[in-house]
């Protein structure tokens, strides 16, 4: 274990993944930071299966990944949101004949104090107890514009809208550390901005560490301090946005080679979105 790993709130140390004879993951070592990661690279790099082993579903060949320097290899999928990892998919992961409301309330269960006995007979602890948590539930959609929705079939919202409903499920959890996968594909601008408004205000307030797969380059590079570029398996980048898209070695593996960074003049991009 690198001794630096118990200084950050998320690190992979000389991670490896092969399923058969296909390594999808070669000595990947990153230590994330509080505030917007950005992890970007071709189809098929293995962002997602550094996400998967992050969240359990994958078991890494070699190498290990750490939560606040503990080493998360033996914790199940459960244990690890427990311990402070919540995560979004390509595709949500949702219930769609169920409510926005039960469907975000689903991230708290881990946090419910008093067990099935009294959820059974109802007592007063459990019916406290589950009104604080649609009140954090409904709290948390209004923070994402998604109050009047809460009773909603969540199957009658769009992709995009049911994207945000994952995105606020993951965050009632009260995460560490948050990994969003691709959470701005098929949102329209006026989703993406009340998704980035509520993101930097959770990132802000609770010093969360949020990681971010996304292909919109411009999204990533406005709000993303640090960026991480993996192509077949390995970083082969990594620094602010004027440093990755300025790297011969990413541009010729992921932007092309006809790609010519904008100059915003110095003004701020972290309002381009």
């Amino acid at each position: 274990m690198n001794t630096e790993t118990s200084t950050f709130p998320l690190s992979l140390d000389d991670l490896h993944v092969s399923f058969g004879g296909n390594r999808v993951l070669e000595g990947v070592d990153i230590n994330f930071v509080p505030g917007f990661n950005g992890l970007i690279g071709p189809n098929g790099a293995g962002k997602t299966t550094i996400f998967n082993v992050l969240s359990g579903y994958v078991k890494a060949s070699r190498g290990a990944a750490f939560l606040e320097g503990k080493d998360l290899s033996e914790l199940k999928p459960t244990d690890r949101v427990s311990s402070g990892i919540s995560r979004t998919f390509q595709s949500p992961k949702l219930i769609l004949d169920a409510t926005v409301m039960e469907n975000v309330l689903l991230g708290m269960h881990h946090r419910f104090k008093h067990g099935h006995v009294t959820e059974l007979f109802r007592l007063p602890n459990h019916r406290s107890e589950e009104d604080r948590a649609r009140e954090i539930c409904m709290d948390m959609l209004e923070e994402f514009g998604l109050a009047e929705d809460a009773h909603k079939e969540t199957g009658d919202l769009s992709l995009g809208s049911q994207k945000i409903v994952e995105v606020c499920r993951a965050l009632v959890a009260e995460p560490k550390v948050l990994l969003l996968d691709e959470p701005a594909a098929g949102l329209g601008a006026d989703d993406v901005t009340v998704l980035l408004k509520g993101l930097r205000k959770f990132v802000d307030e609770q010093n969360l560490c949020l990681v971010i797969i996304e292909h919109d380059l411009e999204l990533v590079t406005s709000i993303c301090p640090i960026i991480y570029v993996l192509h077949f398996g390995r970083i082969i980048s990594e620094g602010s946005a004027e440093v990755i898209t300025s790297d011969p070695t990413v541009i010729e593996a992921y932007l092309g080679k006809g790609y010519a960074p904008e100059s915003n003049d110095g003004e701020g991009g972290s309002d381009a979105v």
